[in-house]
């Protein structure tokens, strides 16, 4: 065991077996701070990993996990997490409900190619966002009103997803512009103006 690290990347590969997994050694790294755990390549696993994280980590990454949004309460009760990017169906399912418990310190929050189709939160749950990022987003049509009572929120992007959750996000600019943040930014990738499906 290194006691030390500060940060660890992890890659598992198709064809190893699933009980070989033990995340929750992690929790044993009690000074790790920035940690990526990537599947590859991406696929539905007949058993769930279980981690279990270290308290101390400020940034994690996840790619391929293929885990149900219902498991996100083992990284929103992470104390100190302050950056967030989920990669490559690492959550998988139809909703996503966050509660008031979870990602207290959270800054930054990155969705990259997920299946969400609802997305129901409150501004509470993310007290201190500030940037917001949603790539390959193709199945959710809107980002929860919520965000435009975030008080800490400066950024929203969205890329390569469709027509009416870069609508949302417009329409939370404007709610934050209601509020006093006039610094608060929306930024779209291109969009087919015919289709609605973003570039």
């Amino acid at each position: 065991m290194i006691p030390n690290l500060k940060k660890l990347s992890i890659s598992y590969f198709r064809g190893k077996n699933d009980q070989d997994y033990h995340l929750d050694n992690l929790l044993h790294f009690h000074q790790l701070e920035k940690l990526k755990v990537k599947i590859y390549p991406s696929f539905v696993s007949r058993q769930k990993l279980n981690p279990v994280f270290p308290p101390s980590l400020k940034k994690l990454t996840i790619s391929g996990w293929h885990h149900p949004w219902q498991d996100m309460g083992i990284v929103g009760s992470l104390p100190n997490l302050e950056v967030l990017k989920l990669r490559d169906y690492a959550f998988r399912g139809y909703e996503w409900e966050t509660s008031e418990e979870e990602f207290r310190c959270l800054k930054f929050l990155l969705l990259d190619k997920s299946d969400l189709q609802q997305w129901i939160t409150e501004s509470s749950h993310f007290p201190n966002l500030k940037c917001l990022v949603l790539f390959r987003c193709w199945c959710l049509k809107e980002i929860p009103d919520g965000f435009g009572e975030i008080p800490t929120l400066e950024l929203i992007k969205v890329d390569d997803g469709n027509i009416s959750l870069v609508d949302s996000a417009r329409h939370i600019q404007e709610v934050q512009q209601g509020w006093g943040n006039d610094a608060f930014q929306v930024r779209v990738g291109r969009y087919n103006m015919l289709t609605g499906d973003i570039k």
